[in-house]
């Protein structure tokens, strides 16, 4: 009698999966049409460029499992990637948990190790969430991680599918915090009567922001420091470096089912973040 109890609570335990749809499943109608039907062609090109399976998957709650054992499930269940080459990858978002998972099938597990998952998460998912936009999170977190994808297979993604920053998680705002940190410090240093040096450095920092983002103002601001604290008063320069940032495009077809997953399974990679 017990041990039929024992085994009757363990199967109530575990948690219905939903039947997939397509590559885009909103089980808790978070998306727009224009937004799902971006990551359906983004899926879909993906597909065709690398044989790799992306899906993304939106649930209210996960209960009674934790976020990461629910996307290891529900990738097995579905079955993400080619049979044999395990190159599927699941990006799950759980509504009431506030956490968003990135699961990775072992044939992508070179490309989409645990630090980069994370990394993608960090610059291209969470920045969106914070600020309540979940489609455009998903889009770019489902962008950076199709790019890396088909870099890999030799293959580039069309125009369209590019990621973007968040604002929140942009370099130029990070950029001109620490210009107004620059100034701050340069007005305070005036008073002390040590003008030539930080006049340099606060337009070496201006000039290396410009071409470089934070690290040429960074650099810049040393530069400038330098050469005009023990050259030419006044005087300031610049850095090398680059921030690269993607942008929309056109190009975004219709959206769809995107038919039945080819029988992968999952390797137990990828990172998650709550927000």
């Amino acid at each position: 009698m017990s041990v039929c109890w024992f085994v009757g609570t363990a199967v109530a335990a575990e948690p219905k999966f939903p039947a997939y749809s397509g590559f885009v499943n909103d089980y808790a109608g978070i998306l727009d049409g224009t937004t799902k039907d971006k990551l359906e062609a983004l899926c879909k090109e993906l597909e065709a460029k690398t044989s790799a399976e992306l899906a993304v998957a939106i649930v209210k709650s996960v209960e009674p499992l934790d976020p990461k054992t629910y996307a290891v499930k529900l990738f097995e269940k579905w079955k993400i990637g080619k049979k044999g080459k395990d190159n599927g990858l699941l990006i799950l978002l759980a509504m009431d948990e506030r956490r968003v998972e990135i699961e990775v099938g072992y044939g992508l597990e070179g490309v989409i190790n645990d630090a980069k998952a994370g990394e993608i998460l960090d610059k291209f998912v969470v920045p969106f969430f914070k600020e309540g936009k979940f489609g455009d999170g998903l889009y770019n977190g489902a962008a950076a991680v199709a790019a890396e994808i088909a870099q890999s297979a030799g293959q580039e993604m069309g125009e369209g599918f590019k990621p973007v920053y968040s604002e929140e998680g942009s370099p130029w705002l990070i950029g001109f915090a620490s210009v107004a940190l620059i100034v701050f410090i340069w007005l305070i240093v005036y008073a002390s009567g040590f003008v030539p040096g930080l006049f340099g450095a606060f337009f070496g920092a201006l000039v290396g922001l410009a071409f470089a983002g934070i690290i040429g103002a960074v650099l810049g601001a040393i530069a400038g420091f330098v050469l005009s604290y023990f050259k030419l008063p006044g005087g300031f320069s610049g850095a090398g470096g680059s921030w690269g940032r993607g942008s929309f495009g056109g190009g975004f077809g219709g959206g769809g089912g995107g038919g039945g997953f080819g029988g992968g399974s999952s390797g137990g990679g990828g990172s998650g973040r709550s927000w």
